[in-house]
């Protein structure tokens, strides 16, 4: 008994619609045109170059697209304001540059970047749903006539998925707008079935692909006792001598060199110099506070006398320059000796050049703050106990002046304001702006300002106080000086006395 198999049901190729060829774009717009008059919407025109005018002749609508692109923005740009105000101001607030939490205009960068990203790639996935990418193949491919598309034909096509679509019809009306022929767009016959050989390629492909990461995965996750694999050779084994091992290149032995003699770290050159610190450390290293052992340590080893064959090294030619020759020097007697006679210039250049062996007294009752003034007492706290220079350690001259009020407008009026009163554009802005948290700049006209010693001024500019950073690296030590004196200027403009005014200007 022979086996009866079922003859294989064979479907007609399903039709898309009608396609009809022309000569020339003339012939086309004019078909496109009776098409579209015709109530068809869902059609097609291929041109071998772009055509003027056909989007009309086909009635196609403007596209939706950028309606895409405008929603997409709007979304990101409000996704990052949003973003931003809730990091900023809600779930950790920040003070940054004194700017307020919700500080819009810092939001901008950030806004306009993802309002980019959400444009952009709305637009490019909006624009493949819209055309129906990808698209691996279309039904107009498989007549063979098309092929001259892009050379010298010109195609029209009507949908067969057209809402008024009727076969008949639809030929009827093609053959009427002087097309060369009119052909029905068929399902291509050809087999659907994948070649089993391409299959096999594929996996291959994907298989080999795969196998770089898999080695890189074990070897990140495993041990081996074998050498790893060099793939810069000269790098990996270069000629070299790690420290602490021997040598015989050197007499020594060692293989790690001492310092040249002489050599200065880089940031520490002037370390124990007034002109640059805007104290005395030696002076410093005698006072009986914590700061003290800092110093004394330095001392020891600015002790130790430099060999015979090691003679110190000479000074910078620019720090030389720039520094004066041999300041005279000032040193304020410690806080604890505050309310005892000034010394004589005698007594002042010994106290410069003896650091204080005993320790000093406490200070009398009479100069202890008085009892509630708290307020006092909390300004006080912390405050670095040095013996602070009373002099400037370089030449006062009309030149320096002019540099200190240059500097000054530059660095320091944004926030104190032009006449050191505290008041500059930032603190205005801030005030205004009255969020609760801005501590006005201080004043330099503040008695206790005006009292400060010039090295104690110096330093709050060298170092930094408060939420005021460092001008270190703005300023240079001579600057710095400047700036200084240029605010003894201003304090002493609000105090002048007659006798500072030249007596013909009076």
């Amino acid at each position: 008994m022979s086996a009866h198999k079922p003859e294989k049901k064979v479907t007609p190729p399903r039709s898309f619609g009608w396609i009809a060829e022309y000569e020339d774009e003339n012939h086309l717009l004019d078909a496109a045109r009776r098409v579209r008059d015709s109530g068809y919407t869902r059609t097609d025109a291929f041109t071998p170059f772009p055509l003027h005018g056909i989007d009309e002749a086909l009635g196609i609508k403007p596209t939706v697209l950028p309606w895409f692109t405008l929603c997409a923005g709007a979304t990101g740009t409000t996704v990052a304001l949003l973003m931003q105000w809730w990091m900023n101001a809600v779930d950790y607030p920040y003070i940054i540059s004194g700017k307020p939490f919700a500080s819009w205009p810092a939001f901008i960068p950030v806004t306009f970047e993802l309002t980019v990203l959400f444009s952009a790639f709305t637009t490019v996935f909006a624009m493949f749903g819209l055309n129906g990418l990808p698209k691996f193949s279309n039904p107009v491919f498989a007549n063979p006539r098309f092929d001259r598309v892009t050379d010298d034909r010109f195609f029209l096509w009507i949908d067969s998925r057209d809402k008024y679509f009727n076969s008949d019809k639809a030929k009827a009306l093609l053959e009427d707008t002087q097309a060369v022929i009119v052909e029905e767009v068929r399902e291509d016959d050809s087999s659907a079935v994948i070649p089993r050989g391409l299959i096999i390629t594929i996996l291959t492909l994907i298989l080999l692909s795969l196998i770089p990461g898999t080695i890189i995965l074990n070897m990140r996750n495993s041990k081996s006792s074998k050498p790893r694999f060099h793939v810069f050779f000269d790098m990996d084994f270069q000629p070299k001598r790690k420290a602490q091992t021997t040598t015989t290149h050197f007499a020594d032995g060692r293989v790690q060199r001492p310092p040249v003699p002489g050599t200065v770290a880089r940031g520490e050159l002037g370390l124990t110099d007034v002109y640059t610190l805007g104290y005395d450390p030696d002076a410093t290293a005698g006072l009986s506070n914590s700061n003290a052992m800092h110093w004394v340590s330095l001392q020891e080893e600015a002790a130790q006398e430099p060999s015979a064959e090691q003679p110190p090294a000479a000074e910078p030619a620019a720090v030389a320059e720039e520094r004066p020759p041999s300041p005279k020097i000032a040193v304020e007697p410690p806080a604890e000796a505050a309310a005892v006679e000034p010394a004589t210039s005698d007594e002042e250049a010994q106290e410069t050049t003896q650091p204080v062996d005993e320790p000093t007294a406490p200070p009398p009752a009479e100069s202890a703050p008085p009892a509630g003034n708290e307020p006092a007492a909390e300004a006080t706290a912390g405050e670095p106990n040095y013996a602070w220079a009373t002099e400037f350690p370089l030449p006062v001259s009309e030149e320096l002046y002019d540099l200190g009020k240059r500097k000054f407008e530059q660095n320091c009026a944004v926030c104190h304001g032009y006449g050191g009163f505290g008041d500059g554009l930032v603190s205005q802005r801030a005030s205004a702006l009255a969020q609760g948290y801005w501590l006005q700049p201080t004043s330099l006209h503040e008695e206790r300002i005006q009292q400060q010693p010039v090295g104690r001024i110096y330093y709050t500019i060298a170092n930094g106080k408060g939420k005021m950073g460092s001008y270190a690296a703005s300023l240079n030590p001579k600057e710095r000086w400047a700036v200084v004196l240029y605010v003894r200027a201003l304090q002493r403009s609000q105090n002048a006395e007659a006798s500072d005014v030249p007596a013909g200007k009076l």
